[in-house]
Parts: structure tokens; sequence; C-alpha cells
């Protein structure tokens, strides 16, 4: 799971040197300072739904059951914005993913010192997707203070635990204390939850799957682009993606395009107007040429570093007196980009969560270079055709 916003710093904290102390603490403070400004941008967003997010998990604050948070996580789809990938109660793999969450959880308390007791004030435990499966009715004969054994348990991505599974359970004097699978009237204790204290780095505790407590959901795939139905100008457009804590959309590779007409469907199914042109069939992008005629550009000046997969005959440029020129960028629910009147006429528009762009596999690389090989190819031939035509 590559998550957070800023993707290139999660990267490198999966990637960076462990002999290097300072350098990881550092590392870790940067996350740290990026998951709180990401549950902070998105909360007008989510606090309707009493929850903190960022584009890649959420944390709720209503207190429930383990079997109710599992539920919760994976039938909500609206947390003020879509998970169309779904969600489901957070998996912990790593010292990253388990830190993710840690913050996570901190940050959507806003930080706040704890409350009562360790162990039964039910704010300062979050749950997380971990429960034994085996032999969950009576401790082993002759255990001490812990019970573990790591075949027993799985996480609900459908991981089981090994012996070299990562594991962050709670400590005295540098020795593990849980889980310790304490007996109450004839209950075990079978469900993993995470403490919120700032000092104790996100430590685990097994506990009855009755207790009430928060909740960590991770989305199955990160949410990046958003598409919003309501008719705005390019301006109103890229103002009311800032007003909801996201950034104008920003298409970087035909596969970032590919996803954008993933999103248009969440949004619209596969309906469109007959009309091709129909100002609903087409949707706000922040791209514009306005600083150079017919050099478009990120809002924010990053260059567009791709073959744009522009509509037939586009970009046109064309200007009126009225409208004036074309210098704004809209994509069809199909994904050839236009260049429009952005001042005047009103369609949807797309934001995007994250203000980096998707993490690029082997895969989406090869995607990408197909499509510009095939678009290279193309212009040749057109070239080529042109010239022919000259020389006749």
């Amino acid at each position: 799971m590559k998550v957070l916003a800023a993707i290139a710093l999660i990267l490198a904290l999966s990637s960076a040197d462990d002999s290097s102390e300072d350098n990881n603490r550092d590392l870790w403070r940067g996350m740290e300072r990026n998951v709180a400004g990401q549950l902070n941008r998105l909360q007008k967003l989510t606090q309707p739904h009493n929850c903190a997010a960022s584009c890649h998990f959420s944390v709720h604050l209503d207190l429930v059951d383990y079997e109710t948070a599992k539920k919760n996580c994976e039938e909500a789809k609206y947390i003020g914005f879509p998970t169309p990938g779904g969600r489901r109660l957070m998996s912990v793999h790593s010292e990253l993913e388990n830190r993710l969450a840690w913050y996570a959880f901190r940050y959507a308390y806003n930080d706040v010192p704890l409350k009562g007791k360790r162990y039964e004030e039910a704010t300062n435990w979050a749950w997380i997707g971990l429960e034994k499966k085996t032999n969950t009715e009576t401790r082993p004969n002759g255990s001490g203070k812990v019970v573990w054994n790591p075949n027993d348990w799985q996480w609900v991505d459908g991981v089981k635990m090994t012996p070299s599974s990562y594991t962050n359970w709670l400590t005295k004097h540098d020795e593990e204390v849980q889980p310790d699978m304490r007996p109450v009237e004839g209950a075990h204790q079978t469900a993993a939850r995470i403490y919120r204290r700032p000092s104790r780095g996100g430590v685990w505790d097994d506990t009855f799957k009755n207790k009430l407590h928060p909740y960590i959901c991770q989305f199955n795939l990160p949410v990046h682009y958003v598409v919003y139905p309501e008719l705005k100008t390019w301006q109103e457009a890229k103002a009311s993606c800032e007003e909801r804590g996201f950034y104008f959309a920003k298409i970087r590779n035909i596969v970032e395009n590919d996803l954008f007409k993933k999103a248009v469907q969440v949004a619209y199914g596969e309906d469109r107007y007959e009309k091709k042109f129909h100002h609903e069939n087409w949707i706000w992008i922040g791209a514009t040429d306005l600083d150079e005629s017919g050099t478009f550009k990120f809002y924010d000046g990053e260059e567009i570093k791709f073959r744009i997969p522009w509509a037939k005959k586009q970009h046109d440029n064309k200007t009126t007196r009225k409208r004036g020129s074309q210098d704004y960028v809209a994509v069809s629910r199909w994904g050839e980009w236009d260049d429009s009147y952005g001042l005047h006429w009103k369609r949807p528009f797309a934001c995007q969560c994250s203000p980096q762009g998707i993490a690029l596999d082997r895969e989406m690389e090869k995607i990408n270079e197909e499509w510009e090989n095939r678009e290279n190819i193309k212009e040749a031939e057109k070239e080529r055709k042109r010239k022919e035509k000259e020389a006749n």
C-alpha cells in the first residue's frame, strides 16, 4: 500500500537506508506532517460523516464493536467523497503502514491527550483488521503471560500471519506482554487494536470483539480523481476543488487519462449525450494555454509532458468577439481532450485528491510507452502523406 498524498516521500521511506537513524527520523516526521495536513485539508468534507480521511484511508470516530467496524468499512461507499474501489478494516504489514495508521488515529483526535485508564477508555484504541481465527476458545495449557502463535492470526485482507510477519504488540521493559488472550466470563481476546498514545509508537493489544472503539479503514484503491456533475465555468471549477480541500485535476499520462475515464463512470455510468460537444459530455480539468497560445500547461505552470489525446480537429483555438479564445481544457467522458471557452461555458469538473500523480509500476510505464510510440507512428505517417501530397 503506497499511501499519503506525498507518494514520493513514502516511496523514499520504504526504500530508506535503515542504518541512517537520523535520516529515518526526519522522514517519519515529514510523513507525520503530511498525514496531519491531509486529514485537516479534507476535514470540511469528512467531518459531517464523523470521520477523518486522506486519499488512502479513513478514521471513524463512531464507537463500535469489531464486527461492526469490519462491516462498516466494507459497506460504506461515501465519506464526504466517493471511495469507488471499496474499503476494508486496515491491514498492517510493515512499520510504514503501522505508522500511517497510528498518525491518522492520533490526528483524527487532533492529537489530544488520552483519557482514563490505558486499557479501559474506548478512544485510547482503534480497531485494525487483525483477528485470531483458530484456537480461540481456550488458553493453551502451561502458557505464560503471552499467548502468541502467529499461525492462529489473519488480517482481513486475507494475509495469514507467519513467524516472520511484522508485529507491534505492546511491550514492557523491552519484553512483549501482548497478546495475552485474557479470559473473562468464558470469552477470550481475539481481535487487535492500536494504541493512540504518542510516546508508544502505535503498539497493539488483543481484546474482546464486543469492545467499542473507533476504527481505521484503508481504501482498496487510493482515491485520485473525483468528478462533480455541477456545472461551472473553468475558474469556478478550480475554486470549487480548492474549497473542498482537493486540487484541480491534472492528467499527466495516458494511464491517468484512463483512470480519469473510470472516475467519470463513477459519476455518470456509461451515459452520454448524443450530441458530441454537449456541455455535459465534457469535464473541465486544470489545463490551459493562457500564458502562451497553443502551449498547454497545467494551471500552476507545470508542463504537460505526454502526447495529448486531442479530439479530432482539436485543438483549434477558435476565437470570437463574444466568448474570447478557447484557452481552457475539457476532457470528454470517453477521454478525448478539447480546448474550449472557459470564461462563459459551464460544465462538470474534476478534482483530484493528491497533488502528485499516481505511482507508476512497470506495466503502467509500458502502457504509456506504447501509447507514445503509436502516436509517433501516426504522426510520422501523417507527415509522410503531407509531403507526398505536396510533391505531387
